[in-house]
């Protein structure tokens, strides 16, 4: 089935039946199929159980500890500098890659304020887990709050790379990717002390 089938099915919002099946391929236990109808457009996105899903429970998964250890490493062998051009390149990738997967998964052609508050604040960052919250919008501008910070753990032992580094430039390869001439800055940081990250997204043309 595709979203809509299963929103309907369920009786669920599709927002809410996208956070979960998101969550479930992260997982492994789901996983897409295309149904193009014809030549023309983009496919149909539909999703089906993986027949052997793997297990998950056990062992505990190590991420942030490998995580935490390879930022160290890099940290440790090369210059700083040179970490935070690795990381910044990194950031890059990520923020184009969320970009082009968003266009994918919601058909977008062109992005705008609008656009860019549906399906990467209240869609992408909502499914994350970030606990987006909507403060201010107009055709130009949208500024929004994040309750819950992905990599506070790691944020918190190192703001200097992980918020200065890599998540701004994860914004800069965000916007870069959608062709338009925008802007994200941050005005607080939950890993800084402060209660929420505050972000302004600037249309600057």
């Amino acid at each position: 089935m595709n979203i809509e089938e299963l929103s309907e099915k369920l009786g669920l919002q599709p927002i809410t039946v996208r956070h979960h099946i998101q969550c479930l391929i992260q997982a492994g236990f789901i996983q897409t199929a295309e149904e193009r109808s014809s030549t023309v457009g983009r496919p149909r996105i539909f999703y089906r159980i993986i027949r052997e899903p793997p297990l998950v429970n056990y062992p505990k998964r190590g991420y942030l500890i490998l995580s935490n250890y390879l930022i160290n490493t890099l940290r440790s062998t090369l210059t700083d500098n040179k970490a935070k051009e690795i990381l910044r390149k990194t950031g890059l990738e990520m923020g184009e890659n969320t970009t082009k997967r968003l266009e994918t998964e919601h058909e977008i052609k062109n992005w705008s304020m609008k656009t860019y508050e549906q399906f990467y604040v209240k869609d992408y960052l909502e499914q994350m887990g970030a606990e987006p919250e909507i403060v201010e919008t107009t055709d130009k501008k949208i500024v929004y709050r994040l309750h819950n910070c992905l990599f506070f753990e790691l944020s918190v032992k190192m703001p200097e790379i992980m918020c200065d580094v890599l998540h701004e430039s994860f914004h800069e390869g965000l916007v870069k990717a959608m062709g338009k001439q925008m802007k994200v800055s941050r005005s607080s940081c939950l890993s800084k002390g402060d209660p929420y990250c505050e972000h302004c997204c600037t249309l600057l043309k």
